[in-house]
């Protein structure tokens, strides 16, 4: 399979190319059993799509157990993981009782706003000052669906 243009290397202009940061922040700590995030060091630099992207894409009851190379990460409260998105990366199956609880803040470029599907709603943008809405809403959003995998039919 041809690598997915998230795991090809490029360095146009002699720049490294990042799409997008992301940084995930503990609340709780959180140790061995609790489904902590998991990383393969490296992978965001291969050639090459890897050999369980299909397999282990987001979705319910996922987990990265197992994958040759992931490594988990064990956090203590207010510690942060900062990542490219590039990498390969996921969650441990939780073991012990709880939830594990992260906020997420991701940076990236506004033409990737849309990746979700996550727009601002109309009341939050009335609310902000102009400078702050064009934080939030750099640009005008292009009428698009989400990528969402959608039922075959």
């Amino acid at each position: 399979d041809p690598p997915s243009a998230c795991t090809q290397l490029r360095e146009p202009g002699r720049r490294f190319l990042c799409r997008q940061v992301n940084v995930l922040r503990a609340l709780p700590d959180f140790g061995p059993g609790d489904g902590g995030t998991m990383l393969i060091p490296g992978s965001h630099k291969a050639n090459f799509r890897h050999p369980y992207y299909d397999e282990q894409r987001m979705g319910e009851d996922r987990s990265v157990d197992g994958t040759v190379g992931a490594v988990e990460v064990f956090m203590k409260a207010g510690d942060a993981l900062v990542f490219v998105d590039g990498i390969s990366h996921g969650s441990a199956k939780r073991m012990n009782a709880g939830t594990r609880r992260i906020v997420v803040y991701r940076y990236g470029p506004s033409w990737g706003n849309f990746r979700h599907g996550y727009q601002p709603s109309p009341e939050l943008l009335e609310r902000l000052t102009p400078q702050r809405r064009r934080i939030v809403q750099p640009q005008v959003l292009l009428p698009r669906e989400p990528q969402v995998k959608r039922g075959e039919g």
